[in-house]
């Protein structure tokens, strides 16, 4: 058997074909093309579903022997770009990606009419945002109401290449907690959120498993699918919940962070029960009964990326590197890297950026120290909100940012616990595939996935200093002085 997995990301699509072992055999990928005018953001699902396509293809003449296997589609990435089709199957209009921002005023409406402490309850969600389906689809019911009227599948991004796939409606759990109209307790679409946002329930998918499967490929899309023996379609899930599965991080005790832009924890929660006092976002795990916690701060690899380009010339990540593993500051400012957005665990609206502490001494290399030891600040009041009983055992961490040994062990230091980066640039695409083959009998199960074909990883052990925990303390301090929190 050989498992195709497909990861719709925002940026970049793409597709890793993978053995029963684990191996990859090829990976192949492509840019995400957006039409763009003021807060809309939209996208072609038909030109998506194409590229998905060419990508598998490419995946099959990199290999060259797909022919005689059977071969299983498995599907990650984002959760609620939105797709509308109608009784004929046919786009209703163009697909409304995460990123368009139309919706603000509706998600206000939302805040309001049902209070954010009651929907946090129910969706999982602390907040709501015009990023969530169900405001997308108020502003619908507003503005372009044919639209709703004719729709007869609403579906998210996932949901709508598995539904070409198959001809099955079938939604996955991970995913609709980001829906704002989910209701995770009780495992069912939320009815009163539906009905304040015009949606009639049948028109959305019935909710499957993660990692299930879903069934054969439609005969006409067949056709177009490199040769294989059979092919079937599983779920997959969440890419951020993928990914910990691709990393061995899928466990308790055990934090993964995604390095990127954004800063995006997830972690298995142990022995979990709702408290309305931590804002800290859940959803169905993996396997019935679980819970998963996750949380963002945009404030993440967007903000070394601003100081790279605006105070380094942009400076290539590779010079920084050596400019900080030569000089390795002990005195540089205190930096809080609160640029952009309402970043938790404080949620305040009146949070910006700010060197404190600067003096003539102080050059570019201090303040590039500052910035990336900030967002490892950041990065501690996560893991501590996230997980208050300090029962963290090691981050596992992924993305562009992982790539920086100096900024790895300035997290394991800071967070005072050891930071793990596996060698594994299709973590997203491992996991789903180790879905499928666990669904498929090919794995015992998920923790089987870490022992086969493991990448090599790389341990930053901490080095527990005073001098590091009296620069938490004095970050903490500016942050309550400058910028007291509103949670």
């Amino acid at each position: 058997m050989i498992v195709y997995a497909v990861d719709v990301g925002t940026t970049n699509i793409k597709v890793a074909l993978f053995d029963e072992r684990l191996r990859r055999l090829a990976l192949a990928q492509a840019p995400v093309t957006y039409s763009r005018g003021g807060a809309r953001v939209e996208f072609d699902p038909q030109r998506l579903f194409d590229l998905i396509v060419e990508l598998m293809q490419g995946c099959s003449d990199q290999y060259g022997d797909t022919a005689r296997h059977n071969a299983v589609i498995a599907l990650t990435g984002q959760a609620e770009s939105l797709v509308l089709r109608n009784a004929a199957g046919a786009l209703v209009r163009p697909g409304i990606s995460w990123l368009d921002a139309r919706a603000t005023a509706e998600a206000m409406e939302l805040a309001e009419e049902f209070g954010s402490a009651q929907a946090f309850a129910i969706t999982g969600e602390p907040e709501a945002s015009a990023t969530w389906p169900a405001a997308k689809l108020r502003w619908l019911a507003r503005h372009d109401p044919d639209a709703i009227d004719q729709a007869r599948a609403i579906l998210m991004v996932k949901d709508d290449i598995i539904f070409r796939l198959t001809g099955v409606k079938a939604g996955e759990v991970t995913t609709r907690g980001f829906t704002y109209f989910y209701d995770v307790h009780g495992q069912r679409y939320w009815q009163e959120m539906l009905d304040f946002c015009a949606v009639r329930i049948e028109t959305l998918p019935v909710i499957v498993d993660a990692g299930q499967d879903v069934g054969p490929v439609v005969a006409e899309v067949l056709d177009r699918l490199p040769a294989a023996a059979s092919y079937r379609v599983n779920t997959g899930a969440l890419d951020h919940f993928c990914a910990m599965v691709g990393t061995g991080s899928y466990a308790y005790g055990i934090v993964s962070e995604s390095a990127g832009t954004v800063l995006s924890l997830s972690m298995l929660a142990r022995s979990w029960t709702f408290d309305p006092a931590r804002r800290v976002s859940f959803h169905a795990g993996l396997r019935p009964g679980e819970i998963l916690l996750f949380t963002g701060a945009d404030s993440g690899g967007v903000v070394l990326d601003w100081f790279r380009n605006t105070a380094l010339g942009s400076m290539r990540y590779e010079e920084l590197e050596d400019l900080l593993q030569s000089r390795r500051p002990t005195d540089a400012p205190i930096f809080l890297p609160y640029l952009t957005g309402v970043n938790p665990p404080d949620y305040s609206t009146s949070a910006k950026g700010a060197f404190l502490g600067i003096e003539l001494r102080h050059d570019q290399v201090d303040l590039a120290h500052a910035v990336e030891e900030g967002l490892a600040h950041l990065l501690r009041r996560n893991i501590e909100y996230l997980a208050p009983d300090g029962d963290v055992t090691e981050i596992v961490s992924t993305g562009g940012g992982a790539a920086s040994p100096y900024w790895s062990q300035l997290k394991a230091d800071v967070c005072g616990v050891q930071v793990l980066v596996p060698r594994e640039q299709e973590a997203t695409c491992r996991g789903a595939a180790a879905l499928a083959l666990v669904e498929h009998g090919a794995l015992g199960g998920l923790s089987d996935a870490a022992l086969l074909n493991q990448p090599e990883v790389v341990t930053y052990r901490p080095l527990k200093t005073g001098a590091t925990a009296a620069r938490y303390q004095l970050f903490e301090t500016y942050l309550a002085r400058l910028y007291p929190s509103t949670n």
